[in-house]
């Protein structure tokens, strides 16, 4: 078991020409040619435009995409986690806007193999039964597009922190600062792209999540356009700005780990 508390799969869901890695980070400018480079389960695809799409219009389906090799987290199992960040764009488009999709999810679990997990408000990390065990290791963002009562949803728009369960121990509706420093109200299921940061201070056990509106036209299909991870934040703007075209700035959120 101490072994699964080091290497853990770092992967998104539903959610290359080029793609950079080093041991502890890697960047996809876009998906191009990375079938080699990812590992890609249940319906998930690249498709020709360079987009990885990890569902599509039938419902109760779910698609997973890992980067292929384990990173690790933790020099021993009782030490604290390694500070990382990361950054992508995403794009959700459900068939019927109002009603949502359900979502997508940024994870860190010990395992590729996420056997009996479920769609629709489980977002492909867990199901009825596992849900809310500490033996399930997975660390989630998830991007919630639908209102469950059952875990506790805030709003049909909102971004929450998981640990081991569907139930987040923090979240906050999905807005962002214009220009003039107006709060705006930003639809994850607008079709529209979306990049979203998220940093984790390992010294200060805390998260803070970001975002910034893209571009004003929507795609027509829910998907990934580019992602980046790294264990130092030292040349993250930089490559952020790869994948930006026109944004606004960014509302953010924090999560003290300690807190719940």
């Amino acid at each position: 078991m101490a072994y699964a508390l080091k290497l853990f799969w770092v992967f998104v869901f539903f959610f290359s020409s080029s793609v950079h890695s080093q041991r502890d980070e890697f960047f996809y400018d876009s998906f191009h040619g990375a079938e080699n480079n990812l590992s890609l389960n249940r319906v998930a695809e690249i498709e020709k435009n360079g987009l990885l799409r990890l569902t599509n219009d039938t419902s109760r389906l779910l698609g997973h995409g890992f980067f292929p090799s384990p990173i690790r987290f933790k020099n021993s199992s009782g030490g604290k986690a390694f500070s990382f960040s990361t950054a992508f764009v995403f794009a959700i488009a459900p068939q019927y806007p109002t009603l949502g999709g359900h979502g997508l999810a940024f994870a860190i679990t010990s395992t590729k193999e996420l056997q009996g997990a479920l769609p629709s408000q489980y977002l492909g990390l867990l199901n009825s039964t596992d849900n809310g065990n500490s033996s399930n290791h997975v660390f989630a963002v998830e991007f919630d597009t639908v209102l469950d009562f059952e875990f506790r949803d805030i709003s049909d728009n909102h971004v929450g922190i998981d640990l081991n369960s569907m139930v987040s121990n923090a979240s906050a509706n999905v807005s962002y600062f214009s220009e003039n420093s107006t709060k705006e109200h930003l639809s994850l299921k607008g079709g529209k792209p979306i990049q979203a940061w998220i940093d984790y201070n390992g010294e200060r056990n805390q998260l803070m999540s970001s975002f910034r509106l893209i571009q004003p036209n929507p795609i027509p299909q829910s998907c990934l356009l580019g992602w980046i991870f790294q264990q130092s934040s030292k040349n993250l703007c930089m490559w952020a700005s790869l994948l930006l075209l026109v944004c606004s700035p960014a509302l953010t959120m924090f999560w003290d780990g300690d807190s719940r």
